[in-house]
């Protein structure tokens, strides 16, 4: 049995709207966000002072990612525009109109850049020239969210149509389609192991889908009282975090899914407002983004009794 310790130790501020993103750096104690007043700012953790403007699009960030090999970060807007960032100039380089809508997730898979939108579109971009590769339109509701499971090759997307669409990662064909939720899904995590995907969104349901067996429902939870926005394991697998439009941050046991720990305002000294994001820096270090425009870090340590 295990006792979770929570403790606040940074509360990063000066976004002048709602964080609806954040991300890795190049460097281990750095990390990036993305917000409704779209600027893009570095930040570290260790200084815990005020950020470093990276770039100002015209436009709310709503995903980020980053590709360290080539030293880029890529920026979702809420107008469709795919912004690529030198981040070796410090400078916007591209500005590509990738989507109608806003990108609401992006990912790197080996050579690819993969994007999806409010346009209910999932793209795949080469990733030496950003040249299109693959469009698939399956809805015409938004495309919200996105995992990989590289154990067994296949791509998760979450949708506005209450549904998740599987992928395979080699060629980006359609493999499944999962009725998943009753409304909007916002989020989707695979498991460490690759062998059961995680979904909330809009219905406040946490579920767990078996992936070997063609996705059978194998948990179902209603985890929140207001929508669940993000997913996020740790790097042992053995944690991960929820959090939510009701302001609270919870942590969890991959064993079981057992609820550990609620963080709130009241007890915590949490967020005022809705929280959109949630990064792990490590097993033991939270990032979360809301919409009180600020960042907190959370050190979440375990104790065996």
């Amino acid at each position: 049995m295990s006792v979770i310790n929570i403790t606040k130790v940074a509360h990063f501020s000066g976004h002048n709207g709602p964080i609806y993103s954040l991300s890795h750096a190049i460097l281990p104690n750095e990390f990036y966000s993305g917000g409704n007043d779209g600027y893009v700012v570095l930040w570290n953790i260790e200084s815990k002072g005020d950020g470093k403007l990276l770039v100002q699009v015209n436009r709310p960030v709503y995903s980020l990612c980053i590709d360290r090999a080539n030293s880029l970060l890529f920026c979702g807007a809420a107008s469709g525009n795919l912004h690529v960032v030198d981040l070796v100039a410090g400078k916007e380089i591209r500005n590509i109109e990738a989507h109608t809508l806003g990108i609401f997730d992006i990912r790197i898979y080996n050579n690819e850049l993969i994007t999806c939108g409010g346009d209910g579109a999932v793209k795949i971009w080469s990733l030496s020239d950003l040249k299109l590769l693959y469009h698939h339109q399956e809805s015409t509701k938004s495309a919200r969210c996105i995992d990989l499971n590289s154990n067994q090759n296949i791509m998760a997307v979450g949708f506005s149509d209450f549904k998740i669409r599987l992928y395979q990662l080699s060629d980006f064909t359609l493999l499944n389609t999962l009725d998943a939720h009753t409304n909007s899904v916002f989020t989707v995590a695979f498991t460490k192991d690759g062998k059961e995907l995680l979904s909330g969104g809009r219905d406040v349901m946490l579920r767990s889908w078996l992936v070997n067996q063609n996705y059978k429902l194998d948990v179902d939870v209603a985890a929140h009282n207001l929508h669940i926005n993000h997913i996020a394991f740790n790097p042992s697998g053995k944690l991960f975090a929820t959090v939510s439009m009701d302001k609270t941050i919870k942590i969890w046991s991959r064993e079981k899914f057992q609820l550990l720990k609620v963080i709130d305002k009241f007890k915590y000294d949490g967020h005022l407002s809705s929280v959109n994001k949630c990064l792990w820096f490590d097993n033991e270090t939270l990032l979360t983004g809301s919409d009180d425009r600020t960042i907190m870090m959370w050190m979440v340590e375990t104790e065996k009794l």
